[in-house]
């Protein structure tokens, strides 16, 4: 099959992930990155932009689009996580006869701020609206064509039990207990509590600086806002977590290293919406790691609770289980080695759920 793939496909991007996932399954496919349009404009020219719905970047990303599509002529359409493209755009696909499918993995309807006016109006016209999100399938059924559940997932080539070869780096790596995720009030206030414990704890992420200086700018505190929705919260050092915390955002080889060399990984989900799992759910067991997370529906049918993964209702089941698992090393080593093996006998990676999506489409 011919697809013409649009996302923003950066090493360590789910979506190029994903892409790459039909590339090995055989099909011919013709890219384009859209981030790297956003890259080349300034700050303020990305901001008005994405503001007003209109300017250079979007116009050029479309064009672009059209020229790939006039070009390659694919059998499909694939926008990943595309909230600028044009509805006569999308029309123009449709009149070639190219199906035309959508997927985010982030929430659409329940998150103001993940949606754009383009894309309510581009909704309708796609042949298929794909979704990780079962909570809001009702929403999409009542404006899309087509709607597919499908979960999130992991890279059979990038989430795997990995270490560094350098013994410096893999003192970086290893940890006793890990978390890679961004910041939000909720997520500071649980990991308050692991640095209690007597463990090595580390943190990757985003906007989790300010608790390193405490210092209060303009675009921090907007940006926190946004993270933390209607949760309170204060920008201040932390002296506690401060020490814990290892740097930004980490992908491909170094996120699985830090997965891997960690004991245990915590799955925390977010409360700004809700959530049952994320792409951690899956990456973390991959790798080889315990997995303990918030105990959901959806994480229960992944995985067997106390066998393939853990789950916790409260802070006082997330210390009494860490508590547990670091003292207890056969049993936590069993059920890793059991969850891994979970997500490849169920078929959790992105090679396998875009060969069962594809099946349903065609």
């Amino acid at each position: 099959m011919k697809i013409l793939y649009i996302g923003q496909l950066a090493d360590g991007q789910t979506c190029r992930m994903r892409m790459e996932a039909l590339l090995e399954q055989g099909h011919e496919v013709c890219s384009l990155d859209t981030q790297k349009a956003w890259d080349e404009s300034s700050w303020l020219s990305r901001h008005l932009q994405k503001r007003l719905f209109a300017g250079p970047v979007i116009n050029r990303l479309n064009e672009t689009l059209l020229q790939r599509g006039h070009e390659f002529r694919p059998d499909l359409l694939w926008c990943d996580k595309q909230e600028y493209l044009k509805p006569e755009t999308l029309n123009t696909f449709r009149r070639l006869g190219i199906t035309t499918v959508h997927f985010t993995p982030d929430p659409y309807f329940t998150l103001t701020w993940k949606r754009t006016r383009l894309m309510d109006a581009c909704m309708p016209l796609f042949d298929c609206a794909i979704t990780s999100k079962q909570y809001e399938l009702d929403q999409y059924r009542q404006v899309c064509r087509k709607v597919i559940y499908m979960p999130l997932g992991y890279c059979e080539k990038v989430h795997r039990p990995s270490l560094p070869g350098n013994s410096d780096q893999q003192h970086e790596f290893s940890s006793d207990v890990a978390f890679l995720g961004g910041w939000e009030p909720r997520r500071e206030a649980l990991l308050n509590e692991v640095t209690s414990l007597d463990c090595v704890l580390k943190v990757w992420g985003y906007t989790w600086d300010h608790l390193i200086d405490g210092r209060w700018t303009p675009r921090r505190a907007y940006r926190l806002k946004t993270t933390a929705g209607k949760a309170r919260f204060r920008i201040r050092r932390n002296a506690a977590l401060a020490p814990t915390l290892q740097g930004g955002e980490i992908y491909g080889e170094q996120y699985a290293w830090a997965l891997s060399g960690a004991r245990i990984n915590l799955g925390f989900l977010r409360h700004v919406c809700p959530d049952q799992h994320t792409t951690r759910s899956f990456e973390i067991p991959a790798c080889g790691s315990m997995l303990l997370a918030d105990r959901t529906a959806e994480h229960c049918e992944f995985f067997e609770e106390g066998k393939e993964a853990e789950f916790f209702s409260d802070v006082a089941e997330l210390r009494e289980k860490l508590r547990y698992y670091l003292e207890h090393e056969d049993q936590r080593k069993a059920i890793a080695t059991a969850g891994r093996r979970r997500c490849e006998d169920s078929g959790y990676s992105y090679q396998v759920r875009m060969q069962h999506l594809l099946r349903q489409l065609f």
